[in-house]
């Protein structure tokens, strides 16, 4: 019983040595355009029976379409990049 009084005390004084607590650096929010967070658009569909200009058509928009995802996915990249560099 003593042991257990005694420990009480003992946890009691050692609270009242704790430090300040540090104060969390607060992260500014990033301003990223909206049009860098769009969504990329899904591949053409195939259907049964396409010619085969069609489906020339059909791949040279499928590929269109990447590039412009991958310029857009580049940008956000490099936008985020630049707002962490900033937080430090």
């Amino acid at each position: 019983m003593k042991k257990i009084i005694a420990t009480c005390f003992a946890l009691a004084a050692l609270g009242g040595c704790a430090t300040e607590v540090p104060e969390a650096k607060q992260v500014s929010a990033c301003d990223v355009p909206p049009a860098l967070l769009a969504t990329c658009g899904a591949p053409g569909d195939i259907k049964v029976g396409i010619t085969f200009g069609e489906l020339l058509e059909v791949s040279r928009r499928d590929r269109e379409a990447l590039r412009e995802c991958t310029q857009r996915h580049d940008a956000l990249s490099h936008a985020i990049a630049a707002c962490s560099a900033k937080a430090r």
